[in-house]
């Protein structure tokens, strides 16, 4: 296998980084709708109130249900949000990075400078292929959680719009 560049590693970590990024931006973006939903449910309360006083028998209770539904999925995307906004940020395959803030921070400044003077380019190529790995995990994780809410909202619109219609 040929050996890689470290300025090769250094480009790919800076490109699964910006994926992370890429995934904040949607869920900046879902979050939005998802206040915006939130605000058309509270300011809608009366009337839905007053839809259910209307019904009668199977069409309350369907109507319930659709509504309980419509909550539910409201509290999942909200939870896929949140998870995709909070994800695990662990580097599992070492603790003595140089390269993954969790472990950096660990460390005293004199502790780091020290430890970045001895580090030798196969070591710097080994460390930053690792966090390339933990920021891929990291990157996958948040980008499965945005879709999931991104699923919960497509659904909960068709929903809502149930709901307005009937």
């Amino acid at each position: 296998m040929k050996k890689l560049e470290l300025s090769f590693l250094q480009n790919e970590l800076n490109r699964v980084s910006d994926w992370i990024r890429f995934s904040d931006k949607k869920s900046a973006f879902l979050s939005a709708y998802y206040s915006g939903i939130f605000l058309g449910i509270i300011s809608y309360k009366d009337s839905i109130i007053c839809s259910i006083s209307d019904f009668k028998n199977w069409g309350l209770f369907l109507y319930i249900i659709l509504i309980l539904v419509t909550v539910g999925l409201f509290i999942l995307g909200i939870f896929f949000l949140i998870s995709s906004v909070f994800p695990r940020l662990k580097n599992t395959n070492t603790d003595k990075s140089l390269f993954y803030f969790g472990n950096i921070a660990k460390l005293k400044l004199i502790d780091y400078f020290n430890e970045m003077e001895k580090l030798t380019e196969e070591e710097a190529k080994k460390q930053i292929s690792e966090q390339i790995h933990t920021n891929s995990i990291i990157a996958t994780q948040k980008m499965s959680n945005v879709k999931n809410s991104t699923k919960c909202l497509f659904i909960l619109v068709i929903l809502i719009s149930v709901l307005i219609i009937i």
